[in-house]
């Protein structure tokens, strides 16, 4: 990978657990994790129902873009578990 790349993907990683703790707070169960977002590195955030009209979702947290995806169900994994 090259240095641009590189630095994306780390700067996702290292904003995912403070995306994690807003989002949660703000919507409840939440899973996140790290895709392409038009083109760049970012944060995936898939919710168990929709979130109520008037919550605005954020599009970037930290400089890092924002998908969000209803995917129903939301299970916690242990940490260490893929």
């Amino acid at each position: 990978m090259s240095d641009k790349v590189d630095a994306g993907l780390e700067r996702a990683r290292t904003v995912k657990p403070i995306a994690e703790k807003v989002l949660t707070d703000l919507l409840g169960d939440v899973a996140i994790g790290i895709t392409r977002v038009e083109g760049v590195y970012g944060l995936k955030v898939n919710l168990a129902t929709a979130p109520d009209p008037a919550i605005e979702l954020p599009e970037v947290v930290q400089g890092v873009p924002v998908k969000f995806e209803v995917a129903g169900h939301i299970t916690k994994r242990k940490p260490g578990t893929k």
